[in-house]
């Protein structure tokens, strides 16, 4: 039973492992994240483990990709003509960038291929496609 009550602030350290043994935090190392028990964070792994989880406890838990971070979507890798993107900075694979729908939102997308005169990248989640060894750690409760 959580002694944990909706409405209440706490902050917690998630991590996703990916199968080659790669850690990836969900925020940067000595930044946990806030979260409010109850109140939906937009990630159903972690709104399901808070609903039962105590302070101090750890929540282990093997996600598909569906439960994760989805399948990869072949619409979300666009080649761009190099002349639309305005930056000073040299494009590098690698690189990320922020670019926006037609319908106005923001979206962050990984360079993956640099020409003379396009550059290919990829929207989709870096994660996307993984099946993810996940980590939820409830460090404080206010």
């Amino acid at each position: 039973m959580s002694n944990l009550a909706a409405g209440q602030k706490v902050k917690i350290e998630v991590t996703f492992t990916t199968e080659d043994g790669t850690v990836v935090p969900a925020s940067p190392p000595g930044e946990p994240l806030e979260m409010i028990i109850g109140e939906p964070c937009g990630f159903k792994p972690i709104d399901d483990a808070l609903e039962s989880i105590s302070l101090g406890e750890t929540v282990n838990k093997k996600l598909s990709p569906a439960d994760a971070f989805g399948m990869p979507d072949p619409n979300l890798v666009m080649e761009i003509e190099k002349n639309m993107i305005q930056t000073d900075e040299e494009l590098q694979v690698g690189m990320s960038m922020q670019m926006q729908t037609p319908e106005g939102q923001t979206m962050v997308a990984i360079i993956h291929q640099v020409t003379d005169t396009t550059v290919t990248v990829d929207a989709n989640h870096p994660l996307a496609g993984e099946e993810l060894d996940f980590k939820l750690t409830v460090l404080e409760a206010a």
